[in-house]
């Protein structure tokens, strides 16, 4: 079985994960998931970014695509690279 998706698709959803990461610093609403309530910030860095970042993992090991484990591995660490840039620029 052979997976096939294009490259303008690829490039589209990296963009919006990027959108998606920026997003917190335009955004401030709360999601609510059962009795728990969650920040949006905390919900995309959490847990969206992350589930998002091992699918492109899984997808970039079956089409070989080293560029996107990179990509996927970014978005799965984006709470310590966010937390990190933060501390380096603003300050602890």
């Amino acid at each position: 079985m052979r997976l096939v998706v294009s490259d303008k698709i690829l490039k589209i959803t990296s963009f919006l994960v990027a959108i998606l990461w920026v997003s917190p610093t335009i955004i401030e609403f709360t999601v609510t998931i059962g009795k728990q309530t969650y920040s949006w910030s905390a919900f995309v860095l959490l847990f969206l970014l992350p589930i998002i970042g091992l699918t492109y993992l899984i997808y970039s090991i079956l089409m070989k695509k080293w560029w996107l484990c990179l990509f996927g591995l970014v978005c799965i660490f984006s709470f310590p690279i966010t937390m990190a840039l933060g501390a380096y620029l603003l300050g602890p």
